[in-house]
């Protein structure tokens, strides 16, 4: 892109605008009940804009936003309190939204939590790849890692997931949570 001669604000909104959608639904996959995936977003384009000038890779926009968002999110669940609440109001936001499935809502509350047990690299690159719908190349230059080790955490989550939703009992497959998780987040 030849961004040289536009106005900052200008060449940031053509480097984000292709990115929008995926990063929306990267921070609504993140934010459940602990703030509005709008009011995230609106934070990071804030920061990224404000920053702009500094970015010396600007293929590396996408990247430097999702940090800035899981920053965000890591700064306001320190406290157990706003954990607690976080948990709470994910909670009563799969209920709404699924008010005749509460079995589909628990479901759904079980893997989010056990996704919280993830490592953030392994969260991030599963979100990234099942929610977002980045390749496994794009989440390479996301997380500054190689192809195959994103591969390795997207298996090594699966694998994590797979192992902890067994304990429950439930006939669901894990492609089928993620699916059925996706399609209510989206």
């Amino acid at each position: 892109m030849a961004t040289a001669k536009l106005e900052p604000q200008t060449a940031f909104l053509e480097w984000y605008r292709p990115l929008h959608k995926q990063f929306l639904r990267y921070c609504d996959s993140r934010c459940m009940g602990l703030d509005s995936a709008e009011d995230l977003v609106q934070d990071a384009i804030l920061s990224a804009l404000e920053s702009w000038d500094r970015l010396k890779d600007k293929d590396k926009l996408l990247a430097y936003m999702i940090g800035i968002v899981n920053n965000q999110l890591r700064n306001r669940l320190r406290s157990k309190t706003v954990h607690q609440r976080y948990l709470d109001n994910r909670r009563q936001q799969l209920n709404d939204r699924l008010e005749t499935r509460p079995e589909l809502a628990l479901d759904l509350e079980y893997l989010l939590r056990a996704m919280d047990d993830l490592p953030a690299a392994q969260r991030e690159a599963l979100l990234l790849q099942a929610v977002s719908g980045f390749s496994i190349e794009r989440i390479a230059k996301i997380q500054n890692a190689s192809p195959a080790a994103v591969k390795t955490r997207i298996s090594r989550a699966r694998k994590t997931l797979r192992q902890l939703i067994a304990e429950d009992g439930r006939a669901l497959s894990l492609s089928q949570r993620l699916v059925t998780l996706s399609s209510i987040l989206l």
